[in-house]
């Protein structure tokens, strides 16, 4: 039987909304929702979500979900002591002790890397993108299990007519190429790179790493002012049943 184990880093500050990850959402914390699409979801046997906050350890707690105390020199990325080979390691130490798991043995020991090959399947999420649905984790699982995809990502299309500026300050297409159609333009996508599902133990170095399912802009939703939070509220408001 396979094991999916996933992370995620939330502080109690911010980088652009302060207490963005305890930002209230119709009266839930923002947290609250991505953690429960995921918890929904039933992709992932055990998530864990590395935090120095008592309120966001709280709403973890209350979803189901697990905790991993964050020391205060590994919150702030601008701090001296900041060290992020320490972080992960100290997350996969907890992780392995908690779950009785053996040790990775990797060649090139990257605490990062031997979090991912703690299970058979791995799973990071970004709590900014709060408004991911259930059935989107479970696509993005399917598409990594059942295709054998190495990482999946959400992703959304863009419009194909976007345009690069030359340091000369003008256009030209993104896809440039003489005498292409426009109506024939490879689609292009942002993905959401943040957040993932992966099988570590896929590697061809002869196919591409990256693929995606794709997701509606609500979807794609990520945090940053008072006004996204606005945005959200005012579409949950009007389709209640969005979350299923």
């Amino acid at each position: 039987m396979s094991l999916t184990i996933g992370i995620t880093w939330a502080r109690g500050t911010g980088s652009t909304l302060p207490g963005k990850n305890k930002y209230p959402i119709l009266g839930k914390p923002l947290i609250h929702y991505p953690l429960t699409a995921l918890k929904a979801s039933g992709t992932v046997d055990q998530h864990y979500v590395f935090t120095e906050d008592d309120e966001i350890a709280e709403t973890v707690l209350a979803t189901g979900w697990k905790v991993i105390p964050r020391p205060s020199h590994l919150v702030h990325y601008h701090n001296k002591r900041f060290n992020n080979e320490e972080a992960w390691k100290l997350i996969v130490e907890h992780v392995q002790q908690d779950l009785d798991l053996p040790l990775p043995q990797l060649s090139n020991r990257n605490w990062g890397s031997t979090f991912r090959f703690l299970s058979d399947y791995s799973f990071s999420l970004n709590c900014n993108t709060c408004m991911l649905r259930s059935k989107t984790f479970q696509k993005m699982f399917n598409i990594m299990k059942n295709k054998e995809r190495p990482i999946v990502v959400p992703a959304i299309q863009c419009d194909e007519q976007l345009m690069l500026a030359h340091h000369d300050e003008y256009l030209f297409p993104l896809w440039h190429a003489p005498n292409l159609n426009r109506q024939y333009y490879p689609k292009i996508y942002k993905p959401l790179l943040s957040t993932f599902f992966q099988n570590p133990h896929i590697t061809n170095p002869t196919k591409p790493m990256l693929y995606f399912h794709e997701i509606s802009e609500i979807e794609a939703m990520d945090v940053h002012t008072e006004q996204d939070i606005e945005r959200i509220e005012y579409y949950l408001q009007r389709h209640p049943d969005y979350f299923g």
